[in-house]
């Protein structure tokens, strides 16, 4: 039986591939070594969201775009479950490697996106992210994509890392079959200090939707930055209010007991989104993106409700987009 010191020997961390075919114990070794000292890594303040919240601040929101390059249709939907229960979906690397949740409960928001190009095949996304209310750190994510450029990745998050198992069909053919028929599979890890860099919690992308929703204490804990895990590595984001401005809406919101129409103008407070990408073992740092958008994001929520009305930004590098909310079910 090779030592540890024999495996840390033949483990490089970073990004490249793992394989396949082969076992999680090297996986496990990847976890144990120490992250390279990288140019810019220095830890600077960072806020933790801290939206442990006893009620959902949605339920169900719905979500259209469109102009001359792309159509986007998205429903995210967020939940609460048993913490055991959760766990039975995630991805089980190791006993001891993945994070775990933080109580009894975990939290779960889903996506189904419809992206379709003007001159492209349409592409349909499905996401799941779970991860604990009361830091919004991410515990695992699944990620489908079907249409054009098929895959499927799973994710567990990790103290010192994200795994990732990835796989794709070989094929026309293949893509027609369900993902676990799939037989291109490659496993990967992707390491990072959250101590050095400065981040308490881990958060997916799609959170940013869900603390968006606290603006008092983004607005009262200025800078408010979170770490977020993109596809590859980990950014920086901080949200900065930028005032008000007058939106049009025009959306069904539904309660228990009601619902009703919205219909005008919104004096909606704007959430700006900047992001920096952190230290990671990429040839390049990848782009930044949040529900198809890429650059000058900026969230549009309803100082009333707490509803994130509008989300904003580059769809393409060409074009813009606004992303109007359509539906809101409350709990």
């Amino acid at each position: 039986m090779r030592s540890l010191a024999s495996h840390r020997s033949r483990c490089r961390p970073g990004s490249k591939a793992i394989g396949a075919g082969i076992s999680l114990a090297l996986v496990v070794c990847l976890l144990l070594l120490p992250p390279r000292v990288f140019a810019g890594g220095v830890p600077r303040p960072n806020s933790s969201p801290g939206v442990d919240r006893q009620h959902l601040p949605w339920e169900h929101l719905h979500y259209h775009a469109q102009n001359w390059a792309v159509e986007l249709s998205i429903d995210l939907r967020l939940s609460r479950l048993p913490s055991a229960a959760a766990e039975t979906a995630l991805l089980d690397i190791s006993p001891e490697v993945p994070l775990k949740a933080s109580g009894k409960d975990t939290l779960r928001l889903t996506l189904d996106m419809t992206m379709d190009p003007t001159f492209r095949r349409p592409v349909r996304i499905h996401n799941r992210v779970w991860f604990n209310p009361g830091d919004a750190g991410a515990l695992g994510r699944y990620r489908l994509r079907r249409g054009e450029d098929d895959f499927e990745k799973t994710y567990r998050f990790a103290r010192k890392g994200v795994f990732r198992r990835n796989r794709e069909p070989r094929g026309q053919s293949e893509a027609r079959l369900d993902p676990d028929k799939w037989s291109r599979q490659v496993a990967s890890f992707y390491p990072f200090d959250r101590e050095r860099l400065g981040c308490p919690a881990v958060l997916d992308r799609l959170l940013l939707i869900y603390i968006a929703a606290d603006f008092e204490r983004i607005e009262a804990a200025q800078p408010f930055s979170v770490c977020v895990f993109g596809k590859r590595q980990l950014h920086r984001v901080t949200l900065r209010p930028d005032g008000r401005e007058a939106i049009a809406v025009d959306f069904i919101e539904t309660r228990a007991t009601s619902q009703a129409r919205r219909m005008g103008q919104v004096e909606a407070l704007k959430i700006k989104l900047t992001t920096e990408p952190l230290a990671s073992d990429l040839d390049e740092p990848e782009n930044f993106s949040f529900l198809g958008l890429h650059k000058n994001i900026v969230i549009y929520v309803d100082p009333r409700s707490g509803l994130p009305l509008q989300v904003s930004g580059r769809i393409t590098n060409i074009a813009a987009g606004n992303l109007k909310l359509l539906e809101a079910v409350h709990r």
